[in-house]
């Protein structure tokens, strides 16, 4: 697994968040009610899944602003 998509349980608080796995946010989140973490392999099922888990969020989906494109061709993932 590569990467970890967050999800905020709460409707329309915020967006669904692609993270890479060794991010900080998910290396050192801890577990809560209100917010869920989905480990994923690749990039491509990330956005499928992102995209899927945000059909009923008003805010969307996108790469998180911590796990840049620059991270993503790093590990060779675009």
């Amino acid at each position: 697994m590569k990467f970890a998509i967050f999800e905020d349980l709460v409707p329309n608080t915020s967006s669904v968040k692609i993270h890479l796995r060794g991010c900080h946010h998910y290396a050192m989140h801890e577990e809560t009610k209100t917010t869920r973490w989905h480990e994923i392999e690749n990039f491509n099922d990330s956005q499928i899944l992102a995209k899927q888990i945000s059909s009923s969020n008003k805010k969307g989906y996108r790469l998180a602003k911590c796990c840049t494109t620059k991270n993503l061709d790093r590990i060779g993932e675009i």
